[in-house]
């Protein structure tokens, strides 16, 4: 379980090359003036719904209007990347874009769409495709097998498993386009689109003077510079143990309040692509990484990972693993 510890704030009206800390020295001359620079400003906390769940951005800023106006462009930049990746809005740039699979045809795409499938193709790689955004069509299967309360067939998943593979996507660097070569493939982001929509808007957030921000969304959350309360860095308690965060990603994957109960056997919401099914034993990984995408697609490839290989390639990546296993809550 990954929980913040936060001090007093100031509310809004609106409806983090990174590391982790325990107990690090700091340099004097940068962080004086650096503290100097802050201890002007105050926090302010905005939430905005997106993505299917909430997302909450603290910042520190010298008044109320400059925090507000530097996080309404992030929210602006958090609903572009939306309407290019959600899998839920039939008129989406991914949606659009799997309607022309097995058609033959490249198709050209925005630069937020192509970044995060160049980032997808890496991740699918590293992690031997245990993280693979073209899972789509046995999330599509899943979904309305819950909706039906029944497992699906072995006929079903073999049919959505022949449409999955990072290799069927096809890219045009020339002029920046795709082909998807099955017909029926389905693209998603849910195991990175947060994590890679977080580091967007923290993106915007430093163009627009905020030099201290957190960014957190449904168990992925994001941290600039150390807020004035904590030079260390934002205190974030994981597993009951807590770490002090600058400037990196911190992911959490489980299965604990996610799941699908079928004949009275629980599945976990997040599949392998390899079997079909989701686990039946409920564990949870948190990562923390350099950034919020990296993070957000390793805890959800290091959650289907076996322990050893999975370590093999956080190290690769230095990140940090924390596991746990804690039961199905209904």
């Amino acid at each position: 379980m990954l929980y913040l510890k936060l001090n007093k704030y100031h509310k809004s009206p609106l409806s983090p090359k990174g590391g982790f800390y325990k107990s690090p020295l700091l340099r004097i001359g940068g962080f004086l003036f650096f503290c100097l620079q802050l201890s002007a400003q105050k926090r302010f906390e905005f939430t905005y719904p997106q993505m299917g769940t909430m997302f909450r951005v603290l910042v520190y800023a010298s008044d109320s209007l400059s925090a507000k106006n530097a996080t309404q462009k992030a929210f602006a930049r958090l609903d572009e990347l939306n309407l290019s990746l959600s899998d839920y809005r039939e008129d989406s740039e991914v949606n659009t874009l799997c309607r022309t699979a097995g058609s033959g045809q490249y198709i050209k795409i925005s630069a937020d769409l192509w970044n995060i499938l160049q980032e997808s193709v890496k991740a699918a790689k590293l992690s031997a495709g245990n993280f693979d955004v073209t899972i789509g069509p046995l999330t599509q299967l899943w979904r309305r097998m819950k909706r039906q309360k029944q497992l699906p067939t072995p006929t079903q998943i073999t049919e959505a498993k022949a449409k999955i593979g990072i290799e069927k996507i096809v890219f045009n660097k020339i002029n920046q386009s795709i082909m998807l070569e099955t017909k029926g493939m389905r693209l998603d982001f849910g195991g990175i689109g947060k994590g890679f929509a977080e580091d967007e808007m923290m993106k915007v957030l430093k163009a627009n003077g905020i030099k201290a921000a957190m960014i957190e969304a449904g168990g992925n959350i994001v941290v600039s510079n150390s807020p004035i309360e904590s030079s260390d860095g934002w205190e974030i308690i994981i597993n009951k143990e807590k770490y002090f965060l600058k400037n990196c990603g911190v992911s959490t994957s489980g299965d604990s309040y996610q799941f699908v109960a079928i004949d009275g056997k629980k599945y976990a919401h997040i599949l392998d692509p390899k079997t079909g099914i989701g686990h039946t034993e409920p564990h949870q990984v948190s990562i923390i990484a350099n950034d919020g995408t990296i993070s957000d697609w390793l805890s959800t490839a290091l959650y289907l990972m076996p322990a050893k290989s999975g370590k093999k390639l956080a190290k690769k990546l230095k990140a940090k693993v924390i596991r746990s296993k804690p039961a199905f809550i209904s």
